[in-house]
């Protein structure tokens, strides 16, 4: 096959394939950069595009090198020569405007237009003289491809429309005229050059800058289709030979653009990506500087503004806000900044009233952006007429505050995005999503301290109970036993009635001091199967008659399957008890009459009871349970109620919680595990005492250190027939059991710096035999669960707890003293 004449295209050949190889390997290189790696400037499509680059210019050098080496005389050869060179056209072309045609299937314009250009090129170029059915067939490609070409310029793109269309108007017209003409050749360089014409102007749009690459691209491509559209019209003979012979040259400075193109793309990402490292490692160091501390503070405060603050100062986006899940199963705005005050005051409105269920079902409407941003839209949790509607704040970007266990504990909300024409990139996301990760850090442990601070107060308030018990308890035994003696003495009506009023006062305060031991009881109670729909029937039972007078309704919504949890069915009617009191007050402070609501349910392995009522609410659901703390008037409450409530629950293992319903009133929850995944705790049976009876003889020497107790019993003693001698020291009882004979001790179980049970029963065992057969023990605040209890037990001792009734002790009194005359009867 001979060599063309025209050797001086070898060196533009020789060129074009270097540069080839050469974009090759940068669009190689780019290839393989991280897929996650979005660079500033570029469009999804740039890989793309710059991929079909390399594929044109390798048309471009295929139809070179045929040219040069005479490959494209006539026949197959020609038609892909011609092919290739409109191909490499076609292949810049779609680059700078990859529109779709239809997307059912997926077809992009340049392949609608190529279709029939390509295929007038092979027909021409294989049949030069086609017949009159191949003419027809011919100019039916020329009307389709200008069909293709008018409906791509009337998609929105780069060009102007009316800019578009007179090109695809005068090229197609042209193109129809020359097809009419037969002259075919003259047709596929007016479309070649049309095509090339078209793109330069979209590489100078698409391009908005005067630099070396855009200049050699647009120049070169301007050029390359510029003795293509003269030709046809001019004729070969008006074409000066020197533009046509520069032809090939325009092709190797349109490469060398593009290249310089690559590279100038490339510089300018690595100095966005710069710029954005730098930005990024800026916002890291600013949220570092930010304090989160673990001390829990107030909920009304606002402790993260700051935090706010900072990231509307570094970070892509103008507006912050963090919202925080509050421990009533709400949420609230916690900190805000660049917000105006009406966005504020509708975002914390909106978190008041959203609840963990409505999060849920709202998580359907997140669409994720990238990394755990999502952009939220707020629109299901609104409500008619919501102010965030009427300020068009529909949708904000956020990231989840999560714990360590996932257990979502706020939200960090993001609007008034920067640059929003730029993708946001990992580069802007992280040191967001580490932020919110070190908030659900703090957050957590904010909220571990404050329960341990709760159970170091209510620790606390154990210690103090027992102390306070045992100081309260001497004195109520005396004051209640003397009430009693006087009950019995015969006194006059009105006599008669302070005494009662006394002993009613009394038993009040007794009732106070056992809810203290209750509440810092440290021993488990006794526990069986138990319905707790049944419990709650026989709770409603006690206040069925105050509910009717006081005109509230009780809506009862109970499972029809049975509630059962392993629990201490007097221990948990006290704690729904204590709940429906103090509903009933809340009711009845209102002023009015109201409702209450109680709901049984299983759910999570749990039996729950729910108890709403329709008053004025809780006013620090936060302190609730709380020792001590009461919202009722004076001498109403004692504030040890729900305190206890929560003490029982939890040793239960359940849970109680507060919070105030969206419509009004307070709403308290009680879970407890079901009898599946609860395990009873048998206690022994306390000591009943037995029926008060008649006179009792015997001596009885009797141990006491408080000296109002000591008398009291002296008295109820001595007045019962027996013969008393007391003591107040461990030494005088020694001296005293040692030298005299008794027939009962009874003593206190406990005596500050001296004697207690354990060593007096050792004592009296070792130094007088028998006698520890016959001994009583007092005990002002009971006996604790273990040690001390179990050894009474397993010697099989008596005891007492104070204060008790005159006729408990004169019982026990008795039982002793029988004891020690059946023993003497049986050794004589």
């Amino acid at each position: 096959m001979p060599i063309s004449a025209d050797l001086y295209r070898a060196p533009t050949l020789i060129l074009l394939f270097v540069l080839v190889a050469v974009f090759g390997a940068l669009w190689r290189q780019r290839r393989t950069l991280p897929p996650l790696r979005m660079r500033a400037g570029e469009a999804t499509t740039a890989r793309q595009r710059q991929m079909m680059w390399l594929v044109g210019w390798m048309f471009a050098a295929i139809q070179l090198e045929m040219e040069v080496f005479g490959r494209e005389q006539a026949g197959f050869w020609l038609a892909i020569s011609r092919a290739s060179i409109q191909m490499a056209a076609l292949m810049f072309l779609g680059s700078m405007a990859p529109q779709y045609l239809s997307r059912k299937p997926r077809i992009l314009y340049v392949v609608a237009f190529a279709a029939p250009v390509i295929l007038f090129t092979i027909l021409v170029s294989i049949d030069p003289v086609p017949g009159q059915l191949a003419r027809a067939f011919l100019l039916a490609s020329v009307f389709a491809a200008l069909l293709v070409a008018a409906r791509w310029s009337l998609e929105r793109h780069l060009l102007p429309i009316w800019l578009s269309l007179l090109l695809v108007a005068l090229v197609g017209s042209g193109a129809i005229w020359l097809t009419w003409r037969q002259e075919y050749g003259a047709v596929l360089m007016l479309v070649e050059g049309g095509t090339l014409l078209i793109t330069s102007l979209l590489f100078a749009l698409a391009f908005r800058r005067l630099t070396a690459g855009v200049m050699l691209t647009v120049g070169g491509l301007g050029a390359w289709s510029l003795p293509l559209l003269l030709t046809p019209l001019l004729g070969e003979t008006g074409v000066p030979i020197v533009l046509t012979r520069t032809l090939n040259l325009m092709k190797v400075i349109a490469a060398m653009g593009m290249i310089v193109l690559v590279l100038e793309d490339e510089i300018a990402s690595n100095r966005a990506a710069q710029l954005r490292d730098r930005r990024a490692r800026l916002e890291m160091e600013k949220y570092t500087e930010i304090f989160l501390g673990a001390v829990p503070s107030e909920e009304e405060n606002r402790q993260y503004d700051p935090i706010c603050e900072g990231i509307a100062e570094a970070s892509r986006f103008r507006q912050a806000a963090i919202i925080v899940h509050s421990p009533e199963g709400r949420f609230r705005l916690a900190g805000q900044a660049g917000m105006d005050g009406a966005l504020v005051c509708a975002l914390d409105a909106l978190a008041q009233r959203t609840t963990d269920e409505k999060v849920k079902n709202a998580g359907i409407f997140s669409k994720q952006v990238i990394g755990h941003l999502v952009l939220a839209d707020l629109t299901p949790l609104m409500i008619p007429g919501d102010e965030l509607l009427q300020i068009n704040f529909r949708e904000a970007h956020a990231i989840a505050v999560r714990g360590r266990e996932r257990e979502l504990l706020g939200a960090l909300l993001l609007a008034g995005l920067r640059e929003p024409e730029e993708p946001l990139l990992t580069e802007d996301v992280l040191p967001l999503e580490l932020l919110a990760a070190r908030i659900g850090a703090t957050r957590e442990q904010q909220m571990l301290l404050r329960r341990l601070l709760q159970s170091e107060r209510l620790a606390g308030l154990g210690q103090l109970a027992g102390g306070v018990a045992h100081e309260l308890n001497n004195p109520l035994t005396a004051i209640l036993g003397y009430a009693q003696l006087l009950e019995s003495e015969g006194l006059n009506e009105r006599a008669q009635d302070y005494v009662a009023k006394m002993f009613k006062q009394a038993q009040r305060t007794h009732r106070v001091v056992q809810n203290l031991l209750s509440f810092a009881r440290q021993r488990k109670p006794e526990r069986s199967e138990v319905d707790i729909r049944r419990v709650l029937e026989e709770t409603l039972a006690l206040r069925d008659y105050d509910l009717k007078v006081n005109h509230i309704v009780v809506e009862k919504d109970f499972a029809a399957e049975p509630a059962m949890v392993v629990a201490d069915p007097h221990q948990i009617e006290q704690v729904f008890l204590n709940i429906i009191n103090n509903a009933v007050d809340a009711v009845l402070e209102s002023g009015r009459s109201g409702k209450l609501k109680i709901r049984v349910f299983c759910e999570n392995g749990c039996a729950c009871a729910q108890f709403a009522d329709d008053g004025p609410g809780i006013k620090d659901p936060k302190r609730i349970f709380d020792p001590f703390y009461t919202t009722k008037s004076v001498g109403k409450g004692t504030g040890l109620g729900l305190s206890i409530c929560y003490g029982i629950v939890k040793e239960h293992g359940g849970d109680i919680t507060a919070h105030n319903a969206i419509e009004g009133g307070a709403v308290i929850d009680v879970r407890l595990p079901m009898a599946t995944a609860a395990a009873a705790v048998v206690e022994a049976a306390p000591v009943i005492p037995p029926k008060r009876e008649g006179a009792i003889e015997g001596r009885i020497l009797l141990v006491e250190e408080e000296e109002a107790v000591l008398e009291f019993e002296r008295d109820v003693l001595t007045g019962a027939g027996a013969s008393v001698v007391t003591a107040a020291r461990s030494e005088d009882v020694k001296t005293r059991l040692l030298s005299e004979p008794f027939d009962a001790v009874i003593m206190s179980g406990k005596m500050p710096a001296d004697w207690n049970a354990k060593e007096a029963f050792l004592w009296l065992k070792q130094h007088c035999a028998d006698m520890e057969k016959h001994i009583l023990f007092t005990f002002s605040n009971g006996v604790e669960q273990g040690g001390e209890r179990a050894f009474l037990q397993e010697n099989n001792v008596p005891y007492l707890v104070k204060p008790f009734e005159v006729a408990e002790l004169i019982s026990q009194a008795r039982r002793l003293l029988q004891k020690a005359r059946a023993a003497a009867a049986s050794a004589s």
